[in-house]
């Protein structure tokens, strides 16, 4: 299994205009240099979504990996400090989701979906997360086009 990408992904509700207010509040927190978290709702929102690559005889994993630390993000941690294995447990992945041929698994606003390489093969990543979002949005029961998506790859070091 190889990790072939790590995106961010933002969408939003076509045609919404932002009033008077929203836009100065936006000019701000600009100035300010304040950033808001997207709370994820029908008009908008951003989800986390990692598309990892199988070898044809792949199965997708059993298992996943978590580290339990206080801090939320594991990039401000002092190197070396969350390593120690108190704070890594292994839980059993008991349901992935399946559309055609992803399997899915989310946890929250973060997704992780495995594809095999005979199907990548084929298309390129900007099908891959166009059908990841379709899916998305039929588990909403939300019209695809009534959205517009950004795609934003995230640089991670673990």
């Amino acid at each position: 299994m190889r990790l072939m990408d790590n995106l961010e992904i933002v969408y939003r509700k076509r045609g919404r205009k932002f009033g008077d207010l929203e836009k100065k509040m936006r000019e701000i927190l600009k100035e300010t240099g304040v950033s808001l978290e997207i709370v994820n709702s029908e008009v908008m929102g951003k989800l986390s979504l990692k598309i990892n690559i199988l070898d044809d005889y792949e199965k997708p994993p059993a298992f996943v990996m978590r580290v339990l630390t206080s801090e939320s993000n594991a990039m401000n941690l002092p190197l070396g400090e969350w390593t120690n294995l108190e704070n890594i447990f292994v839980e059993e992945i008991d349901f992935l989701d399946e559309y055609e041929a992803m399997k899915i698994h989310s946890d929250g606003d973060k997704y992780t979906i495995y594809i095999p390489f005979s199907v990548v093969r084929k298309i390129n990543r900007n099908d891959v997360v166009a059908k990841f979002m379709e899916y998305f949005f039929k588990t909403k029961n939300w019209d695809t086009n009534d959205y517009e998506i950004s795609v934003r790859e995230v640089d991670n070091i673990f």
